[in-house]
């Protein structure tokens, strides 16, 4: 069985670009694909899966973005954006709650890390 067209099956896991009520057009899910690739290889050397789903904004004006990313470990991060006029701006806006909450979960695994025990010793 062959996968969606649109589906990115990526090494680090699948990426899904999809439209709720709203037609996605090649140029913006290809936009879509490889900014959520590179965040993917950015944190947790890749995600299990990544959704982006574009629909209509509030009222029927202007785009609202959800991106959901899963990066494995139970751990999921989910991001929304909206705007006016434009759904790249909506996207990135989502992206961004998204690269944070990636961002900040990965500073504290690092230092939650035991402190090393030799040289602690040595000071």
């Amino acid at each position: 069985m062959a996968a969606p067209e649109d589906v990115d099956i990526a090494r680090e896991g699948r990426i899904i670009v999809s439209g709720h009520q709203v037609d996605v057009g090649e140029a913006l899910r290809t936009h879509a694909t490889e900014q959520l690739t590179r965040l993917s290889a950015k944190y947790f050397n890749g995600a299990e899966d990544i959704t982006a789903t574009f629909s209509p904004g509030g009222k029927g004006a202007g785009f609202g973005c959800n991106v959901r990313v899963h990066a494995g470990r139970g751990l999921f991060f989910d991001g929304h954006g909206e705007h006016s006029r434009n759904a790249y701006t909506a996207f990135a806006s989502a992206l961004e709650h998204v690269a944070k909450q990636l961002r900040r979960q990965k500073r504290a695994m690092r230092e939650d890390k035991p402190v090393n025990a030799t040289k602690a010793a040595l000071l």
